[in-house]
């Protein structure tokens, strides 16, 4: 009787190995379910990459834009006309194919894939747009930069766009609030007082926006906003001198003084 029992347990296994090495229903949509996660997991990853090209060209227009103060209006001209044929380069290559490689897909699935370049684009976007125009972009103009038309096939139109969630603008615009401190604080030692006064009134601004949010429970925009309060702080603190002190002290050693503190303050975030 045991023996019997155990020639039809071997046989129930014999019977399974066999049915699951063959292409039944079940087997054939675990298949299927695999091929279409494989695909997703290497779009992800062509998506991560592309983001990642983003992030690099774009601090590049960051660190050119941040050579602006001092020159002339030529070289300022220059620095300017070339950060945006950057920006537009980064749109309709990087940009545009990871809008490609989102069509017919739920954008919110890669959205952790791009997010980085996004608001690194964001920012040298919002940096380069104040320094043309005083004014800070805003979220649907950064998504209509982002949006590349249609294809029209049989009659069906497939939009293609790069999605820009406010919360990746508002991010963004935080990273921002930190280059326009560096750019005022090397602004005090060229001497253009007025545009030191002009961003710590924008910074101020964007504080109140800020504010206005509310609580919202996202880790990395508690950190960022504290850095920013921080950030707004030294600029307030520089055009409080420059408005007391710069008939007594050079330029050129307030300059230093606002360096030197920005230097210690970023050693001792890191340590």
């Amino acid at each position: 009787m045991p023996r019997t029992t155990e020639e039809g347990s071997e046989k129930q296994r014999k019977q399974l190995s066999s049915d699951t090495s063959q292409d039944t229903p079940l087997m054939t949509l675990f298949r299927e379910y695999s091929r279409t996660l494989v695909d997703k997991n290497d779009k992800y990853e062509r998506v991560y990459k592309t983001s990642r090209d983003i992030t690099v060209r774009s601090k590049r227009i960051i660190f050119s834009l941040q050579r602006i103060p001092g020159l002339d209006d030529d070289e300022r001209e220059k620095i300017l006309s070339s950060a945006a044929s950057d920006l537009r380069e980064i749109e309709q290559t990087q940009m545009k194919y990871v809008a490609q490689e989102l069509v017919d897909e739920e954008p919110y699935q890669f959205v952790y894939a791009y997010t980085g370049g996004l608001q690194e684009y964001i920012e040298a976007l919002s940096l380069h747009h104040f320094l043309t125009t005083d004014k800070i972009i805003g979220h649907s103009d950064v998504q209509e930069r982002l949006s590349f038309g249609s294809s029209e096939e049989d009659n069906d139109v497939v939009p293609m766009r790069v999605l820009v969630q406010p919360k990746e603008y508002i991010l963004g615009i935080a990273d921002l609030t930190g280059e326009l401190m560096r750019f005022c604080i090397k602004c005090v030692s060229t001497g253009d007082f007025e545009v030191c006064y002009r961003i710590c009134d924008v910074l101020k601004s964007i504080h109140g926006g800020f504010l206005s949010l509310g609580y919202i429970p996202l880790r990395e925009l508690y950190y960022k906003f504290t850095v920013f309060r921080s950030s707004l702080h030294k600029v307030e603190e520089a055009c409080y001198s420059l408005q007391l002190r710069k008939s007594e002290v050079p330029a050129e050693m307030l300059g230093d003084v606002f360096a030197m503190y920005d230097a210690d303050e970023s050693h001792q975030e890191f340590v």
